[in-house]
């Protein structure tokens, strides 16, 4: 009787023979596909050829300067609104170089951007900045868009997102970039926000500035009136110490604080005055995104698919006329 291990080891061999005949099956599936087409072009070589001018056409026009495509990102901070908003605002826009009317994008970002640039757009597209678990620690940009937003162990940071620019100049990244921050800024859902936010901030400074000065007025009060102050111990002389100890301690922790919060809102108010701060620029990426290799691929593909279903209907074409001169195959028999 075969043992378990040798019983194994035959199982792995069938499991790679089947596996193998697999994969020559398929492979022998494509050679054959590729000879049928090979037939059909030996039989229809006009057509083919005809094919064959229109694939390089369509590579060549595809190729042509205007049409090539680059990528270029910008993280930013948004300091009023939701990625939500600037996404629907971003997504609105994308409509327009679809439809080939850089006019029209002119005219929907108010003309913040000039013609020339209109005409290098091909569309924009927004990402997500992910925080896992949570933790106030942005981890990294969603650049596939595979996160829900059901999602409990991979956060949306609702306050960052990565814009990309798709172009065909890589030269007015600036201008276009400087035209956004202006159209996000003339929006006037967000100027509205933005001038909310800066009101509430000059009368968070106001405000704890003034705790500041109460607070030090306290400690002049309280703490520098030397040991004759009056307080109500049993044992003054050994417990006013401890007592005056703590009392310091809170002080400078309750001034600690009231420094921290105030240096963030003069943080906020000289580097966040606009609906938006940029984290860092519109960066190109130099690859294109529709190389010369994809282009000829995708075109040959479609181009051999769409000859072959026209040399089949051309092959089986008396059948297929057959077939429809008859009403029903009952028709026939009579």
């Amino acid at each position: 009787m075969m043992d378990n291990t040798e019983q194994q080891e035959m199982n792995i061999f069938q499991v790679m023979a089947r596996v193998g005949r697999s994969i020559g099956k398929f492979f022998c599936s494509i050679l054959s596909i590729f000879g049928k087409i090979a037939q059909l072009a030996y039989k229809y070589k006009y057509l083919f050829v005809i094919f064959l001018a229109l694939i390089i056409g369509l590579s060549v026009y595809q190729r042509r300067e205007n049409a090539k495509m680059y990528r270029a990102k910008m993280h930013i901070l948004i300091n009023d609104g939701d990625v939500f908003t600037y996404k629907a605002l971003l997504d609105q826009l994308s409509e327009y170089p679809k439809r080939e009317k850089p006019d029209e994008l002119v005219a929907a970002m108010d003309t913040v951007i000039s013609n020339e640039a209109a005409q290098k757009i091909f569309g924009f597209e927004t990402y997500h900045v992910i925080d896992i678990n949570n933790d106030s620690i942005m981890d990294f940009v969603d650049y596939d868009n595979d996160i829900k937003m059901g999602d409990t162990s991979n956060v949306i940071v609702p306050n960052q997102m990565v814009i990309c620019v798709k172009m065909s100049d890589l030269s007015y990244c600036a201008e276009i970039q400087d035209a956004l921050l202006r159209y996000f800024s003339n929006n006037s859902y967000l100027s509205s926000l933005n001038i909310s936010r800066l009101t509430t901030l000059e009368e968070k400074e106001w405000m704890f500035h003034n705790a500041l000065l109460n607070l030090d007025s306290l400690q002049k009060v309280e703490l520098l009136q030397g040991p004759n102050y009056s307080m109500e111990f049993a044992s003054q002389k050994e417990r006013n110490k401890p007592f005056m100890t703590t009392k310091r301690q809170m002080y400078y922790n309750d001034m600690e604080n009231l420094f921290d919060i105030n240096q963030k809102i003069a943080e906020d108010m000289s580097t966040n005055l606009e609906v938006v701060t940029v984290i860092s620029n519109l960066q190109p990426e130099k690859k294109l995104d529709n190389p010369t290799w994809k282009i000829i691929l995708i075109n040959t593909i479609l181009g051999l698919a769409l000859f072959s279903l026209i040399a089949i209907i051309l092959e089986k074409k008396k059948d297929i006329v057959a077939f429809l001169k008859n009403e029903s195959p009952k028709k026939e028999g009579k």
